[in-house]
C-alpha cells in the first residue's frame, strides 16, 4: 500500500515505483472509477488520435463501407489481431 498526499489544488504525485509498474509517463492519461467507497486508478491505453494517418485519404467520402474495413484493419493490425 502507498500514501499520497493531496496538494492544496487537489492533486496528488503518483509514487515512481507506481508510475512504472502502470507504464505511465508524462502526459499520459488514466481513468479514475469509483467501487463503492474506493477509487480505482487505470492507465487509459490508446485514444482515436493514435490512429491519425493510418487510414488512406478517399477521392469519394461517401465510400464508408470500405472506410469503415481499413479502420478495422488498422485497429486490428496496431493490436496485433488477424482481420
Amino acid at each position: 500500500m502507498y500514501t499520497v498526499g493531496i496538494s492544496p489544488k487537489g492533486q496528488i504525485t503518483l509514487p515512481a515505483k507506481i508510475r512504472k509498474r502502470l507504464g505511465l509517463k508524462a502526459h499520459d492519461k488514466v481513468a479514475l472509477i469509483f467501487r463503492g467507497d474506493e477509487l480505482i486508478l487505470k492507465p487509459l491505453q490508446g485514444t482515436i488520435r493514435d490512429f491519425r494517418g493510418t487510414v488512406e485519404t478517399y477521392q469519394h467520402p461517401e465510400d464508408f463501407q470500405a472506410i469503415s474495413e481499413q479502420v478495422k484493419n488498422a485497429v486490428a493490425h496496431k493490436h496485433g489481431e488477424e482481420s
